[in-house]
Formats: structure tokens, C-alpha cells, sequence
């Protein structure tokens, strides 16, 4: 199962464009998890590494945050209707613009299988509410996280709870660039103790983050952007 990050801080592939926000993709289900912060740069970076914006039949959005949600809507408007998957962290207005678009709205808030092999963590209550992505691959199960809001070892251990195995992979948005180093270090240790083996940090972790879990999990560390292509 391909995944490719298609939004991204950070640009690993030379015609991409970086911005502030989140976006993976998995062609083989056509499915897209959040949309990053604008569509306009969504779609250069989706046609730059030779992906149709058409082929995308599915939209997970993990929270409401504009960096995650942006350009959804634009997508919308430029293409075929398509279904996209919501918990109640998004407010009636938005559901209500997706449906004026043409998208079919579906509500999920408790774990759930979306597509066969993907699945939700459910909605996780947070200042900011926020779903996960669980994909169970041949490699064993991956988490992704958009911004990871209720906390990324809460999220493992979420997983950990609706399977009762770890995720081998945990990626996305970590939220971890106002921690003391401290802090830092009890997180990266709590997820080694968990079981995590791979990590590929990006977007909202911040650079003294991502420093520490390459220096902590050496081999299983993924400098991830935009371009990035793992077989799951």
C-alpha cells in the first residue's frame, strides 16, 4: 500500500511547492488524508508527482484547523463531487458548504473501517478535536496524524488500544514545537516504550523535535516532505 505525501512544510521533491499544512495520498484507494492549507498549491503538488486530482474519491479530514482543511474546498470546485468524512469538530457551515459543492458529507466519530484496511481512531476530544488514520499494511499497522492535537503518544496508545498491537509507523503532524527538551525526551521514550519502530515527523513538530527522534531512532527515522513515497 503506497503512501505520498503531497502537502508538506517541507519539500523533498525538487517541483513541489512547501506551505503550511498537511496532506497525504494512497493511490491505490484514492483516498486523501486532509488537504493542506490552499488548493491551489494541493493540485501543483498532486500533478507535479504525476497524480490526477480527478482519481481522488475519497477526503479524510483529521481536524477543522485551516492548515488541514483549506483546500478542500477549492477541490471541490474544480472537480467531480466526492465523498469526504468528517466528525463533529467541524461546524453545520462547513458540512453544509461541502454538500453545495457536490461532496457527500459522512460523519464518523467512533473507530471505524472507511475503506478496507483504513481505518479511524475515532474522535479524540482535545482543544482541538481530531481523528488519526490506522492503515494496515503488509508491514503491519501505520498511524497518521494531521496535527495530533490530543497528543501523539495518546494517539499510539489509542491504536494500541483498538488493536492490540502498536503501529510500526507513526507519521504526520506531531505539535511539538513549544516543548522543553525535557518534555521532548519523555514523549520520544514513551513512544519507543510503546512499541513504535519508524517515525517520519513533519509539518507542526517543530525542528528541535524532529532532531531528537532522528537522533533517537537512528535507522528508524523518516525525514518526510513532500514527494515522499512509503510502502505501508
Amino acid at each position: 500500500m503506497e503512501l505520498v505525501i503531497v502537502f508538506d512544510n517541507y519539500a523533498l521533491a525538487p517541483c513541489a511547492q512547501a506551505g503550511w499544512g498537511y496532506a497525504c495520498y494512497f493511490p491505490e484507494r484514492g483516498l486523501l488524508f486532509d488537504t493542506g492549507s490552499e488548493t491551489g498549491t494541493l493540485v501543483g503538488n498532486l500533478k507535479c508527482l504525476g497524480i490526477d486530482p480527478r482519481e481522488i474519491r475519497t477526503i479524510l479530514l483529521s481536524h477543522a484547523h485551516w492548515d488541514h482543511a483549506g483546500g478542500l474546498l477549492g477541490l471541490l470546485e474544480r472537480d467531480r463531487p466526492r465523498e469526504v468524512i468528517l466528525h463533529r469538530g467541524f461546524s453545520p457551515r462547513f458540512a453544509g458548504e461541502i454538500t453545495r459543492l457536490g461532496g457527500q458529507v459522512v460523519f464518523n466519530d467512533s473507530p471505524a473501517e472507511i475503506l478496507p484496511g483504513f481505518f479511524t481512531t475515532g474522535l479524540l476530544p482535545a482543544p482541538t478535536p481530531e481523528t488519526g488514520l490506522i492503515v494496515r499494511g503488509e508491514k503491519g499497522l501505520s498511524l497518521i496524524t494531521g496535527c495530533a492535537h490530543p497528543g501523539i503518544v495518546s494517539m499510539v496508545q489509542r491504536t494500541l488500544e483498538l488493536f492490540r498491537t502498536p503501529p510500526r509507523l507513526v507519521m504526520g503532524g506531531f505539535h511539538l514545537g513549544n516543548l522543553s527538551l525535557k518534555r521532548l525526551r519523555e514523549i520520544v521514550d514513551a513512544l519507543r516504550a510503546l512499541g513504535v519502530e519508524t517515525v517520519a515527523p513533519s509539518h507542526c513538530t517543530g525542528e528541535k523535535a524532529r532532531e531528537l527522534f532522528a537522533e533517537t531512532f537512528g535507522r528508524g527515522f523518516i525525514r518526510a516532505g513532500i514527494g515522499l513515497r512509503l510502502d505501508l
